[in-house]
C-alpha cells in the first residue's frame, strides 16, 4: 500500500499517538488513509479482529474491497485451457467494452461492419454471431467440432454458454477456451481490417481457432481417464499422448 516493508507493522505508521504515512502515490490507497478516524487522547493499541486473532492479509483486503454479487459468466473465463490474452478479449466482450463503431463517441465515422456486407451497424450483438463472417467461422468450426451456438443475442449466448459449459469437465473447459479464442480471432480480424487493410477469410480464422485450441489442449498434462479420451476423440488428437500423467 506505501513504500513500508513488507515485514513492518502496523506500529510504524504511528508516531506521538498520530498517524504517520509514508510516501503514498497511489489514488486508491491515499482514500484509504482519509477514511481512518483520528486517533483521540487515552492510550491506544493495535489489534486485528479476526477469528483466530492473527492478521491475515486476505482479512484486511476483505475489508476495503468493495463486494457485489457473482457474474453469471465469470466460469467461461476459467479452465485448465485458458489462454490469458483470449480470455481478456472476451471479458471486454462480455461486458460490452469492445470499441465497437456503435459507441457515441465515433458518431462520425462510418459505423457499418468491415467483416460482412450485411449493411448491419458494428455492435457487439452483431459481431457475435449476427454477422455473416463470423457465423461462417462458427460454420468453418462445427465442420471440426460439434460447438453449438444457438443464440444470436450475445448475452443471451452468453447466460447459455455459462450453464452449458460450467465445471470442472475437461470437455466443456476446452469449449469454453475454443470461445474465447473465437472471439478474439474475430476481433482480431476486424482490427486487421480496419487499421493494417489485411483480411482473412473465414475458412483460415475457424481452422486456427480450432488448431490454437487444439494444441493448447495437447500442452496440458491430464490425467488418463474416460473424460481425457473423450476430449482428445473430440478434438481428434492421437491417444495415447506422450506426457499424459497417470
Amino acid at each position: 500500500m506505501t513504500n513500508t516493508r513488507t515485514h513492518d507493522k502496523l506500529s510504524v505508521v504511528m508516531k506521538d499517538g498520530q498517524w504517520n504515512w509514508p510516501m503514498i502515490t497511489d489514488i486508491a490507497c491515499l482514500e484509504i488513509t482519509y477514511m481512518l478516524p483520528p486517533i483521540s487522547e487515552g492510550q491506544d493499541r493495535i489489534s486485528w479482529k479476526s477469528n483466530d486473532g492473527s492478521f491475515k492479509t486476505s482479512t484486511a483486503y476483505d475489508l476495503f474491497r468493495q463486494r457485489g454479487p457473482k457474474v453469471v459468466w465469470s466460469s467461461l473465463l476459467v479452465g485448465p485451457f485458458k489462454i490469458p490474452k483470449n480470455n481478456f478479449i472476451l471479458w471486454l466482450a462480455i461486458m460490452g467494452k469492445l470499441s465497437t463503431l456503435d459507441k457515441p463517441w465515433l458518431h462520425h465515422t462510418d459505423s457499418n461492419c468491415i467483416l460482412c456486407t450485411d449493411g448491419a451497424p458494428e455492435t457487439h450483438d452483431h459481431l457475435f454471431f449476427t454477422c455473416s463472417f463470423s457465423r461462417r467461422c462458427l460454420t468453418i468450426i462445427r465442420q471440426q467440432i460439434p460447438f453449438l451456438w444457438p443464440h444470436r443475442h450475445w448475452q443471451r449466448g452468453i447466460h447459455w454458454a455459462s450453464s452449458r459449459w460450467r465445471g470442472k469437465h475437461v470437455v466443456n473447459a476446452a469449449f469454453r477456451s475454443l470461445l474465447a479464442s473465437l472471439v478474439y480471432h474475430i476481433w482480431q480480424e476486424r482490427n486487421s481490417r480496419r487499421f493494417q487493410q489485411r483480411s482473412r477469410t473465414p475458412s483460415i480464422v475457424g481452422n486456427l481457432v480450432v488448431e490454437e485450441v487444439r494444441q493448447r489442449i495437447i500442452s496440458v498434462q491430464l490425467r488418463q481417464t474416460v473424460s481425457t479420451f473423450g476430449l482428445y476423440r473430440l478434438w481428434k488428437i492421437p491417444w495415447p499422448v506422450e506426457g499424459l500423467s497417470n
